[in-house]
């Protein structure tokens, strides 16, 4: 399948180390003890499976938040959980660290993790470490623990918040910036949900297990959600234990070829791939394809040597007098396209709160795919892609009649989803095994 692991390349401001770095693991050699790294969104309920592992399948939890917010305690500043900015302090301390390990892969957190579990004596146990919202994280802990898997636990942000709102004592506004900076902030050493799950062996669409509608008196089902919790650690655990009780479904060989098709792109933000298929009985076949490209003729991005919408945000800034937070007033002083105030707000999500895509000059995946249809028919067809779909990429799909979109997403584009729908496509995300554990949990049949 290639290098599938290298499937979201990305260039970001080097910055020196300013101290020195954290310490290193009480042993260079990789250990063999089944390890599964949690990430996802604000919300999304990586807590819970840590929760439900440690109780129902016998693992020991760790937390690299825990290791953020001993640190914060131990200085007396912590924020208590609920006061106002009491996140945002814990995702600045996050990146205080990694960005002072730049240059030894940014492992702070994951040597201080690791060093807890050595010191904790648990031998070859297995090990569930929860929290991991950068991708530099995900790189460490592959090359510490020979047997890892990382597992992304997504939901929308309207079933997220639904669970989160009383951290946040309805403080709507405070809640969607701590979950834009999570999602990614163009930082090496910053918040990147989004570049984890990319990566995420497993992926575990948890959209109607948290959104639950709550009638005047009536109480969450706590055992429904621990009962799809479990479903779920009941089909990937014995496979990542190397029980191999089932081969791939239908839609994990799909999602599978799209990841393949990524590695095609050379884009150098984010690689994507997409896959048509036609059912024919109880059979869907693979009728057109498509990766994220710029067009025959013209140079690619990573020939030019930069990414051509990052150019054009950035030069905007070269003929702005002030600019000022919309979020708390303040001037903001050398502004970049990597900008965060004070107050935590991305000056990227409020200037371009579509990341410049009308400044993209690739072809997507999904729009590839389409017009590599040629004369094939994709009526009622479905359309597999690695990322969610924008809303130019939404049009073709409905032109070319696709009723069925399942895509790898942690922070969909509820514009684009709710054309989809409104045009009769039915939108899917993702449930199991992707390209990066695709061979490992499912051996070649002879």
């Amino acid at each position: 399948m290639g290098n599938i692991g290298d499937r979201t390349r990305g260039h970001a401001r080097k910055v020196k180390p300013r101290h020195e770095v954290a310490p290193t693991c009480s042993t260079g050699a990789r250990r063999d003890n089944l390890v599964i790294g949690l990430t996802g969104p604000v919300g999304s309920g990586t807590s819970t499976m840590a929760q439900i592992l440690e109780k129902d399948s016998a693992f020991h939890r760790f937390k690299i938040s825990d290791e953020i917010t001993a640190e914060l305690a131990e200085q007396g500043i912590l924020k208590p959980k609920g006061a106002p900015g009491w996140r945002s302090q814990r995702q600045d301390h996050g990146n205080l660290r990694r960005r002072e390990t730049l240059a030894a892969g940014c492992r702070y957190w994951v040597d201080k993790v690791i060093a807890r579990i050595d010191k904790a004596g648990i031998g070859s146990s297995p090990v569930v470490i929860d929290g991991i919202r950068n991708h530099h994280e995900v790189e460490a802990l592959r090359r510490a623990y020979f047997n890892f898997f990382l597992i992304a636990v997504c939901a929308e942000q309207k079933a997220r918040w639904t669970r989160v709102k009383a951290d946040y004592g309805d403080r709507w506004v405070e809640f969607r910036r701590d979950d834009q900076r999570d999602n990614s902030e163009g930082l090496e050493w910053g918040q990147s949900v989004q570049k984890c799950v990319d990566h995420a062996d497993f992926v575990f669409s948890n959209n109607e297990q948290l959104l639950i509608q709550v009638k005047k008196e009536e109480k969450p089902d706590n055992m429904k959600v621990h009962r799809a919790f479990k479903h779920q650690i009941d089909d990937f655990l014995p496979l990542m234990k190397g029980d191999p009780r089932r081969r791939p479904k239908p839609e994990e060989l799909e999602i599978a070829a799209a990841y393949a098709l990524s590695d095609a792109s050379s884009c150098i933000k984010r690689h994507v791939g997409a896959v048509i298929t036609i059912s024919k009985g109880n059979r869907e076949f693979c009728i057109s394809t498509g990766y994220n490209e710029n067009p025959q003729g013209t140079p690619r991005c990573i020939e030019n040597g930069g990414c051509v919408k990052d150019e054009y945000m950035a030069s905007w800034f070269g003929v702005q007098e002030k600019l000022h937070c919309t979020a708390c007033g303040r001037e903001l002083h050398d502004p970049s396209i990597d900008t965060l105030c004070e107050c935590g707000e991305a000056l990227k999500d409020w200037l371009w709160p579509y990341r410049g895509m009308q400044y993209c000059t690739a072809i997507h995946a999904e729009e590839r795919a389409v017009r590599s249809l040629g004369d094939r028919s994709a009526e009622n067809g479905t359309l597999y892609v690695t990322t969610f779909p924008c809303f130019q990429c939404a049009r073709m799909i409905l032109d070319a009649g696709i009723t069925r979109v399942v895509y790898v997403e942690a922070y969909p584009s509820p514009e684009s989803k709710d054309f989809l729908v409104r045009g009769g496509c039915e939108v899917v995300p993702f449930t199991g095994f992707t390209a990066s554990a695709f061979f490992r949990v499912f051996p070649r049949v002879s």
